[in-house]
């Protein structure tokens, strides 16, 4: 079974997020049946690296979809070969940026229409595996 992982870039986590974020990841390619992840090369770093990261040092295929360029379009097209390539989607994001965060911020993830979680676009390429009738689950981290 191929695992799809996507989620949030790094500087979102808080180092205890990342930790918790980390253990998700070896929790999920630790499962019985599970061959090898999917995921997104995301060139902020976070979920998308960890999860091959962790899937190399487990021996399991790691498969990588890059988008062409950096918008909308190409992610979209890239995270679509994500849910094709996978048998199941997780998105891993965190409940509240951490106080340094540079970024973009959002009042609400606008995928999901709720505040108990910060935007992800791993939340949309999840929703898609799921409206594909895939397993598709969200983890929230705690990042304290």
């Amino acid at each position: 079974m191929l695992v799809g992982i996507v989620g949030s870039e790094a500087a979102k986590f808080t180092e205890q997020g990342r930790l918790e974020a980390r253990r998700i990841i070896l929790e999920l390619l630790d499962r019985l049946g599970v061959t090898g992840v999917v995921s997104g090369g995301c060139h902020l770093g976070g979920i998308d690296i960890w999860a091959v990261e962790i899937g190399r040092t487990k021996h399991l295929k790691t498969v990588e979809y890059l988008p062409a360029q950096h918008s909308w379009p190409y992610y979209k097209e890239r995270n679509m070969q994500i849910v094709s390539a996978s048998n199941e989607v997780h998105c891993i994001t965190v409940d509240v940026l951490p106080p340094n965060f540079k970024g973009m911020r959002f009042d609400l993830c606008y995928h999901c229409k709720t505040k108990d979680h910060v935007k992800s676009g791993g939340c949309w390429t999840m929703k898609q595996a799921i409206t594909q009738g895939m397993k598709g689950e969200l983890h929230i981290v705690k990042n304290l």
